[in-house]
């Protein structure tokens, strides 16, 4: 039988697969499209890329590089396709090896014992016999055919990929063995198109897992690869093709990561919505991206859910990991921020300076301090300033010309351990009008006791003016108001959330948070302007304890009564209780 000669050729390819290893000199070697490479990842990241590279502007991908595909136990492959002579493999979130020259097709680098050896690339196994399998006994009725032929799988048995092999004879065949590579079309369906009808099909994962010989129903039909039946697909119903968190998992509290959907087919025009366990990050609206900022730790199931006119909806899960911040010692680049620019479509002015901030956490060793360095190439590719490392994190340049200009940003700890990322903004003459309004934090000033921590917000799109309202911990600290900052006065240990508003013009509003830890503490009779009832914080609570306290309802504490003596006149008075108000409704009261 045809189905037990593709077993058994595929068993054998396995283990040639791994018993072929053999060490290979070190020499130097270009890349050729085609060739294949490996990674034995006996390190055991949680995924597997490779960056391979002759110069600058000759690379395979944008750092990164390229996800490697997983095969049999821990054997990661790529399948190149141009000419590099340089290679490094990386878990795509810091651990990386040093450069490295391509040592060849079939070459296999171990991440765990920095070993080059050598892999036997399969060939082609004998094509399988016209011998006929089994079918459906009574196949539903196929749609009307098209101009395009096409045959679908839906790949519940969780294959990496999905190849279709179609044949009539030895003659007459797609292709040659694994058959061609099909399209990954979302909700799990993989398509097929091809030219002219094939009476058998044999579906694979191009790596030796495969169904038996299939008799072929014909052009619109789906395969399930794992119940075995076939049935009629329907390519307008609503669909998710793709659902994507960029950078992937796992991240760090602060970072932003971008919530993608892809989606096709549905009635009328679709609907997206984003969640993060329970809290739901963007409720069901046009917009197929959002910007997740997690603030705390731990492991949360991302729901993207799709819904149609007709109320149809589809929706996907995965999981998504997220690693606090605060201790960690490698250096985290949590975010930029480019102003004036249209974020939405990463546009800056010709003409305009921009100014770059840059949001970065970590770097928990030595010094405890971070540094950072900026390269911006312009669009005729030259470098348009003069990077070096500094302690600041923001820095402004004057876009000349139009074009893609390149920032790339490197963050480094006292250690010298550095982490890297590039940015790509179009300069243009005129920015497009952004109608989504968009909101980002920047948090600067030491996390420790006796010290203020100013968190600053920026809005773009939507109708300008903005106002913006700041809470901390939970309560209003500083009510709607033009004013774009908030210094947190730090007094005790202790976890401190400022979460701020904007509202535009036309009543839109976009929140975001920031989060902090502070470990040391404080005498709990230290000075802090206007907590009168002692509880370190101040809110209207401070307020009414300083009404209550002239009308001789209660006495306020004597380590309190310097905080509640808030206008400096060595008494407890009406005016006091005022000033607080107004602070916290955000007016400027000399505070």
């Amino acid at each position: 039988m045809v189905r037990r000669k593709h077993r058994l050729m595929s068993m054998i390819l396995t283990v040639l697969m791994v018993l072929s290893v053999v060490t290979i000199a070190t020499v130097s070697v270009s890349a050729a499209s085609g060739d294949t490479v490996f990674c034995q990842n006996d390190k055991n990241w949680g995924e597997v890329y490779c960056y391979m590279w002759t110069d600058d502007s000759n690379k395979n991908a944008q750092w990164p590089g390229v996800k490697m595909t997983k095969g049999e136990g821990n054997l990661w492959s790529y399948t190149v396709t141009g000419d590099w002579g340089n290679i490094i493999f990386n878990n795509g979130s810091g651990d990386q090896t040093a450069d490295m020259t391509h040592q060849g097709n079939g070459s296999c680098y171990n991440n765990a014992n920095g070993s080059w050896s050598k892999v036997d690339v399969p060939t082609n196994p004998t094509d399988p016999d016209p011998t006929p399998g089994p079918t459906n006994p009574n196949p539903p009725v196929p749609p009307t055919p098209t101009d395009k032929n096409v045959v679908y799988c839906r790949n519940t048995a969780g294959w990496g990929s999905v190849s279709v092999y179609m044949w009539n004879s030895e003659e007459d065949k797609i292709s040659a063995w694994p058959g061609k590579t099909a399209t990954n079309v979302g909700d799990n369906v993989w398509m097929l198109e091809y030219d002219k009808s094939y009476a058998k099909i044999i579906f694979n994962n191009g790596s030796g897992t495969q169904t038996d010989d299939l008799t072929h129903p014909g052009s619109g039909y789906i395969y399930d690869n794992s119940t075995g039946k076939w049935d009629v697909y329907d390519p307008t119903m609503l669909r998710i093709v793709s659902a994507t968190a960029t950078p992937e998992s796992p991240q760090y509290t602060g970072v932003e990561v971008k919530l993608s959907i892809e989606a096709l087919g549905g009635e009328g025009d679709l609907l997206y919505k984003f969640s993060a366990g329970s809290t739901v990050i963007s409720d069901y609206s046009a917009n197929n991206t959002v910007t997740w900022t997690p603030t705390t730790a731990g492991t949360f199931t991302i729901k993207y859910e799709v819904k149609d006119e007709a109320g149809n909806t589809k929706s996907e899960t995965a999981s998504y990991t997220v690693k606090d911040i605060a201790a960690e010692k490698a250096p985290v680049l949590q975010k930029i921020t480019v102003t004036p620019s249209n974020a939405a479509k990463n546009e800056i002015q010709k003409g305009k300076e921009a100014t770059i901030d840059i949001t970065a956490g970590g770097g928990k060793t030595g010094t405890n301090l971070l540094f950072y360095k900026i390269k911006i190439t312009d669009p005729a590719g030259k470098t348009a300033n003069v990077p070096y490392y500094t302690t600041k994190d923001v820095y402004k340049f004057t876009p000349a010309a139009t074009g893609t200009y390149t920032i790339e940003v490197s963050v480094q700890n006292s250690d010298n351990t550095t982490e890297v990322r590039e940015y790509e903004y179009k300069c243009v003459d005129t920015m497009t009008p952004d109608d989504n309004l968009s909101l980002s934090l920047k948090k600067t000033g030491a996390e420790e006791v006796d010290s203020t921590v100013t968190v600053t917000a920026s809005a773009a799109g939507g109708k300008a003016p903005y106002t913006y309202q700041f809470k901390l911990n939970g309560q209003i600290v500083k009510a709607y108001s033009s004013a774009t900052s908030y210094g947190v006065q730090i007094t005790k240990a202790g976890s401190y959330t400022v979460e701020v508003t904007v509202k535009d013009a036309a009543g839109k509003t976009v929140s975001d948070t920031v989060t902090f830890q502070v470990a040391s503490q404080v005498d709990p009779g230290e000075y802090l302007k206007g907590d009168s009832d002692g509880d370190r914080e101040v809110n209207i609570k401070d307020a009414t304890c300083i009404q209550k306290h002239i009308a001789q309802i209660l006495t306020i504490d004597s380590k309190c009564m310097k905080n509640a003596d808030v206008d400096g006149d060595s008494d407890i008075t009406i005016k006091d209780a005022t000033m607080i108000q107004k602070h916290i409704a955000g007016i400027d009261v000399n505070w």
